[in-house]
Order: structure tokens, then C-alpha cells, then sequence
């Protein structure tokens, strides 16, 4: 039998995409080093990050004996206060240097984790999440600006693809290894360090797991990055500094020149930009559909226990981050030439509506269908909203915009946390009848008025449009 012949038009389409990936992959290898290490540190800290929440519910309701509500309360607290240090670390992360404020990061979320794996102590493990909690608020801004420091203006949007990717690698492999280590480590571990006994409970061998890998990032941050890097790296190749008086000089990785400017003078400079709190409006409307990943980790591994497939719960969450893993890189460049607001938009209505096919039925078929269509979904919209953002941030002010850029989280997060108890207790109890589908039924439909009024909104609300249109 004849094949038949691609159309021309097809085969253009496939080569243009397939030549773009692989140019910015070749962009990618002319960046500075750091961006290596830097991509390292985001795997261990992914790992790190996913690896705790799913298993800060489940923690919470078994070892530190807390109802529903009152974990779901408490895991509200504990993300929304991440999202409202955000608001203070980009400034500071700006004006200290990037070396120096991953190595400040790292170190306290080093304290936080060492406080919540040694101990059931409620005086020891509340105080610990809460400096968790500034770690995680400090170091996820900040490695996503990193990305941007460390990387060539050519090379910025497969920068940010293969930022998501590999934060997408460090949630593989917290969700591969969870059920692993879940059933592995079955009972109390006990020791004793310096004539003190310390133990570590089954759940808390996946704390432990962090503290390891937080004690790499530290040895790579300080060993391998360094303070100022080579001005040249930044040149773009059809593009010549526009700064000559740091010409022959060093770049230090946040502003160009030698001043810095503090904290609050960065604050203060970017609360006058009309344009940014356009932008916040559009990341809070954003907000309901990223609160699926809220609910994914804070509500998810209760409901996986209490339908019986507690065994799957890592598995089968780790289908999202595995194809993340693999679409992103090729949606980006599918999507690279169209506007990214539209991107967005269109990403967020599948992501949304993934939800919803929770709402008919227990099974692990219709788990791994929420997954997938969540994953299509994410992976059009979620890295592009990176490279958004980064794109319409001013020189030397990228660390504060990530930060501020996720600050909206933390109004949705407050109502989210109690949310997810009053929804387990009342729909997935531990004992009684359920009703499961009708509470995902309720996500979904929450989440849909995000896109909705994304979409309503769009010409008002595009900042990135606005923002070309005010310079012609």
C-alpha cells in the first residue's frame, strides 16, 4: 500500500518546531554554568517541596492527632503563609545577591526540616513548619529568577521550559518513591546523637529525605556558584550591552554596576508601576485554577487512604510530573510563536475542567484521566507563565516580580486549607459514607470561573500587550 504523502505545510510545521526545539537547546549550553546548578538545586528542592505536602496531611491527622478541619486549617495556614513571605523575599533576594540569598534559603529551610523529623513535640513541629514555610517562600521565587540571571536573552524561554521540567523531575521522584518508602519504613526509627534520643517516625523518613537534600543544594550553592559572573555571558548574539560602563566589568547577578539598591527602594519602585497590579489582577484570577494543585496535595492523599488505594497514591500522582516532563519542552515549542496570555487562557480551561471527571467515580481509571487531561492542560500554561512574567519584569527586579507574582495565593490558600477539612470531613470521612464525587464536583466547578473570567477580561487584563502598546 502507497503512504500517503505529508502535505507540505505539515512537513514545515514539523521541521520548524523540531529545528526550534533543538536551537534552544544549543542557546542553552552557551549560559553561564550556574543555570546547571541552578536546575540541580530546583530538583532537590521539587523533591523536597512535593514530597513534604503530600505527606503533611496524612502527618498531621496520624502522628500529631489532629481532626480533618483542623489539618486542613493547618495546611492552609502553612501554604498560605509561603505565599504571604513571598511578598518580602524577592526584595530582599534582589538586593543581597544571588549567591548569597540561596545560601541564607537553603540554610533556613534546613532548620525548618531538622525541626519536623526528630520530634511529634507540637511545641518543636509547629514552630519548624512555620520556618518551613519561609524556606519554601524564599526559595521558589528565587531559583525561578535565577533562571533568568543565569541564562542569555536568546535562551530565556527554554530557560524557563526546562525550569519546569526539571521541577517537574524532583515531583517524579517524590511521587515514585513515596508508596516505596511508605512501605518500607513501617516502624519507629530510634538513635541516639550525643547522649540524646532522637527518633524518626515512618512518615517522618520522607522529612528526613529533605534534610539530605538540602544539605546537597548547600555544598553546590556554595562550591559551584559563583558571586559575579562575566558580563559577556548576558550578550545576546545580535545584541551588544546597552550598559558600556559594565563592559569589561563583572555581572554580580542582580543589577548591573556596582550599586545595589536595598530592599525597600526595589519595594518601592515596582508598588508605583501602574503595570504591575494589572498583573496581579490577572495572577488572582489565575488563582482557583493552580489551587488544583492545592487540592492535589492536601486533599488527594487523605482521599486515596479512605478509598482504599493508599499503595497508588505516589504512582499515580507521578503521572503528572512524568508528562510534564515531556510535554512542556514540546509544547513550548508548538505554542513559542503564539501570544502567551492566549496559551494561558487555554490552558487553564483544561486544567480546570480535569477535575470534574473525579466527580464520576472511584476507580483508578478515572484518577489516571485527571491526571493526564491535568497534565495537557498544565503544560500549556504553567511554564508560560514564567517566561510571562519574566518577561515583563524590569532589570534588576525579577527575583520581586516572581515573588509578588505568587503573593495572590495566599488569599485563595486561607480559605483553601479549611476548605479541604470541611470537604473531608463531611464528603471523605475517615469512617461513614462518602461521597466523593459530589466533592470533587465542587472543585471543579470552583475552579472553572477562573478561565471564565480570564477569558471576559482579556483585553483589559493581557499585560503583556498593554505593556508593548505603551512603548510604540
Amino acid at each position: 500500500m502507497n503512504r500517503i504523502p505529508e502535505e507540505p505545510g505539515q512537513q514545515n510545521f514539523i521541521a520548524r518546531i523540531g529545528n526550534d526545539y533543538w536551537q534552544g537547546l544549543k542557546d542553552l549550553t552557551t549560559c553561564p554554568r550556574e543555570i546547571w546548578i541552578a536546575y540541580l538545586i530546583k530538583i532537590f528542592e521539587s523533591l523536597c517541596y512535593f514530597s513534604s505536602v503530600l505527606i503533611l496531611m496524612p502527618f498531621l491527622t496520624q502522628d500529631m492527632g489532629l481532626t480533618d478541619i483542623q489539618a486542613g486549617t493547618f495546611f492552609g495556614i502553612f501554604s498560605a503563609s509561603m505565599s504571604f513571605f513571598m511578598l518580602f523575599v524577592g526584595f530582599i533576594a534582589d538586593s543581597l545577591g544571588i549567591k548569597r540569598a540561596l545560601l541564607i534559603g537553603l540554610f533556613i529551610a534546613l532548620i525548618g526540616r531538622i525541626a519536623i523529623t526528630f520530634t511529634t513535640n507540637p511545641w518543636v513541629v509547629y514552630p519548624g513548619l512555620f520556618v518551613l514555610s519561609i524556606g519554601f517562600a524564599y526559595m521558589i521565587p528565587l531559583i525561578a529568577a535565577a533562571v533568568k540571571l543565569f541564562s542569555t536573552r536568546k535562551a530565556q524561554k527554554y530557560a524557563y521550559s526546562w525550569y519546569y521540567v526539571v521541577m517537574n523531575v524532583g515531583s517524579m521522584i517524590a511521587g515514585l518513591s513515596l508508596d516505596g518508602l511508605r512501605s518500607k519504613f513501617t516502624d519507629t526509627i530510634t538513635f541516639d546523637l550525643l547522649g540524646n534520643e532522637l527518633s524518626i517516625r515512618p512518615l517522618q523518613v520522607i522529612f528526613f529525605v529533605s534534610i539530605l537534600a538540602t544539605l546537597i543544594s548547600l555544598v553546590l550553592t556554595f562550591f559551584f556558584i559563583r558571586s559575579k559572573i562575566p558580563a559577556e555571558a548576558f550578550k545576546s548574539d545580535y545584541e551588544e550591552t546597552t550598559k558600556p560602563e559594565i563592559k569589561n566589568n563583572k555581572y554580580d547577578a542582580v543589577t548591573y554596576g556596582e550599586e545595589k539598591k536595598s530592599a525597600w527602594c526595589i519595594m518601592i519602585e515596582v508598588g508605583r508601576e501602574k503595570i504591575f497590579w494589572v498583573f496581579i489582577l490577572f495572577i488572582l484570577l489565575l488563582v482557583l485554577v493552580k489551587m488544583i494543585f492545592q487540592y492535589n496535595h492536601s486533599l488527594y492523599p487523605l482521599y486515596m487512604e479512605r478509598i482504599g488505594l493508599k499503595n497508588w497514591t505516589g504512582k499515580l500522582y507521578s503521572i503528572n510530573p512524568i508528562m510534564i516532563i515531556f510535554l512542556v519542552p514540546v509544547m513550548t515549542a508548538i505554542t513559542g510563536k503564539m501570544k502567551a496570555y492566549n496559551v494561558i487562557l487555554v490552558g487553564s480551561f483544561i486544567s480546570a475542567a480535569s477535575v470534574l471527571v473525579l466527580g464520576l467515580g472511584e476507580s483508578i481509571m478515572y484518577i489516571v484521566m485527571f491526571q493526564v487531561i491535568l497534565s495537557l492542560g498544565e503544560a500549556l500554561w504553567s511554564p508560560r507563565l514564567y517566561d510571562y512574567t519574566a518577561s515583563i519584569a524590569p532589570e534588576g527586579k525579577e527575583a520581586s516580580y516572581m515573588a509578588l507574582s505568587k503573593v495572590p495565593m495566599f488569599f485563595a490558600k486561607v480559605g483553601a486549607g479549611p476548605a479541604t477539612g470541611i470537604l473531608l470531613a463531611m464528603l471523605c470521612p475517615a469512617e461513614g459514607p462518602r461521597n466523593t464525587e459530589l466533592m470533587w464536583i465542587i472543585v471543579g466547578i470552583s475552579t472553572l470561573i477562573s478561565p471564565l473570567t480570564l477569558f471576559l477580561g482579556r483585553k483589559w487584563l493581557d499585560v503583556e500587550s498593554r505593556k508593548k502598546m505603551e512603548n510604540l
